[in-house]
């Protein structure tokens, strides 16, 4: 186990997947990671889990039978909104893009689940929330409040169209690792659109802030240099 992942040692997760293979395939992997695994085959059953132990993180599925990954995860959200809400799914409709955003998930994976991305991912997160920060300095005075989704130069309000705005907290999000084209397609715009369309709005993001701030990395994707 790498140093980075060894920290999840301390947290619980739930596992809500109704494919009995892929259930079972991830309990196996993730029990290597977590204190403890929970799973679920449809949402009936993830509520009772969810009721009786002290659960940190849930992965669970758009597509199940009766009721849905999402209407569990909103229920989960206003119950307890500091559990790590992670959805998962192997269709790529911008209709599921979409509630998934609308629902308040952390993270919308692809299956089939790269083990890697998903560790990463609420490796991130846990880091984020430990270091229990409101504002997030950007460097060169750029501060972002992700509560009330300002950024500021000093004591200047930046004005931010919708999808740099976007942009920038799916950055945040990611800050650890890097994004792609197909990501930031997937995540920001409500239908399919063109890689110059995406590159302009980095650029307009890079504006607002300072070039350096976003680098490329050929053949990879993006990341934010904090």
């Amino acid at each position: 186990m790498t140093t980075v992942y060894s920290s999840l040692q301390a947290y619980s997760i739930l596992i809500v997947e109704d494919d009995e293979s892929t259930l079972k395939w991830l309990e196996r992997v993730l029990r290597i990671y977590f204190k403890n695994v929970y799973v679920a085959c449809d949402v009936l059953e993830a509520f009772d889990r969810f009721s009786l132990n002290k659960i940190d993180i849930i992965l669970a599925d758009i597509q199940m039978p009766h009721i849905d990954g999402l209407t569990f995860l909103k229920k989960v959200a206003l119950e307890s909104p500091e559990t790590m809400r992670i959805t998962m799914t192997a269709f790529n409709a911008v209709t599921y893009l979409n509630q998934a955003a609308d629902s308040g998930v952390h993270f919308y994976l692809k299956k089939p689940i790269d083990i890697d991305e998903l560790l990463f991912a609420i490796s991130s997160f846990v880091s984020n929330n430990n270091q229990s920060i409101e504002v997030i300095e950007l460097g060169k005075g750029f501060m972002y409040n992700p509560i009330e989704r300002t950024l500021f130069n000093n004591t200047n309000l930046i004005k931010l169209t919708k999808k740099e705005l976007l942009l920038l907290e799916l950055f945040l999000k990611n800050r650890q690792g890097f994004i792609t084209l197909e990501l930031i397609e997937d995540m920001i715009w409500e239908e399919q659109t063109t890689p110059d369309a995406i590159r302009m709005v980095i650029v307009g993001l890079r504006k607002k802030l300072y070039p350096e701030v976003i680098e490329n990395i050929k053949g990879v994707g993006y990341r934010i240099n904090l």
